[in-house]
């Protein structure tokens, strides 16, 4: 629950960060238990350390919020649910970005990251040490994944480190303020290739892209015991913090990537974006997806959710 409160505040200033706004102040909802039960005490008292320490990290006090208590059931009690939302400010209307992708031919950078993402020239500025082959901060542990594909929640969180945290978000902005980034998304919910799939669904007209990931998901540590389909899963899947996809003119991916180097923030350039497919190469193997079918399953989900074949909505 911790850790689950520190990433909340992260995610809400990462998003943020993506628009070209800087982080001001947070509101909090807190759903817990019965906070007379240890256990469920336990986690109401841990998230609320981790939203202080990420808020304290980040400069944003708590000017309000609420607190919803006892809710169970006899089927059992509700997940611990710190849910934070963050107002920022955008000094200049001209550093406004979205998440979408713009243009084909534009390069596509992943600034952040983990040993999930090698770059195509090499030049890894990744320090991976090989214990963390398997550590929690690389791995499908409490990711989406996990939930929707096998309905299990198991495994640790993912771990944040708010040092680099903040300064992946004080980069990303740096390069929206010198006018380099075109667009900007987070990685979080679904990892790398549900943001991916974001970046394409552009209202103005749906993109794809190529990516380009690097074997074994660009690890220094190896691949001892795993399996190739579970290793790329977690390259594709896991929720790894402290990640964003930006996109930009290829004239300006050399001082981007140059930027970020100077800064020792790590990065990689993984690919182009291209019209109608988003196509990933992993480990060896050739993903493709068209972008309009994706695009299909992500705008009707709750339609689907909640329909049935009998009772159909009607489209508004």
């Amino acid at each position: 629950p911790r850790e689950g409160g520190r990433i909340a505040v992260a995610e809400a200033a990462r998003n943020l960060t993506c628009s070209g706004a800087r982080p001001l102040a947070v509101t909090d909802n807190l759903n817990f238990g019965n906070p007379y039960k240890p256990e469920n005490f336990w986690q109401l008292r841990e998230a609320v350390e981790g939203i202080a320490e990420g808020c304290r990290a980040f400069g944003t006090p708590v000017v309000g919020g609420n607190v919803s208590l006892y809710n169970e059931s006899p089927a059992g009690v509700v997940d611990p649910t710190p849910t934070v939302a963050m107002v920022g400010l955008i000094d200049d209307e001209k550093h406004i970005t979205t998440q979408w992708f713009k243009n084909e031919g534009d390069a596509i950078i992943l600034v952040g990251g983990t040993r999930a993402v090698a770059s195509e020239d090499g030049d890894d500025t990744e320090a991976v040490p090989s214990a963390a082959a398997h550590d929690r901060g690389y791995s499908l542990g409490a990711s989406r994944f996990l939930k929707i594909c096998f309905g299990k929640k198991i495994g640790p969180v993912p771990k944040l480190e708010i040092e680099l945290e903040l300064a992946v978000q004080n980069a990303v902005r740096d390069l929206i303020r010198l006018g380099l980034v075109r667009s900007a998304h987070d990685c979080s919910e679904g990892g790398l290739t549900v943001a991916l799939a974001e970046c394409c669904f552009n209202p103005d007209g749906l993109l794809g892209a190529e990516i380009g990931l690097g074997s074994c998901g660009g690890s220094r540590a190896g691949c001892a015991g795993d399996t190739p389909a579970s290793t790329n899963a977690a390259t594709l899947f896991n929720e790894a913090q402290s990640r964003v996809i930006v996109s930009c003119d290829p004239k300006n991916a050399e001082r981007i990537l140059s930027e970020l180097k100077s800064k020792n923030i790590p990065h990689a350039q993984i690919g182009t974006i291209i019209a109608d497919d988003l196509r990933i190469t992993v480990s060896g193997e050739n993903l493709n997806w068209p972008v309009v079918e994706l695009h299909d399953v992500w705008s009707n989900a709750i339609r689907r959710a909640v329909e049935s074949d009998s009772e159909p909505i009607r489209s508004l």
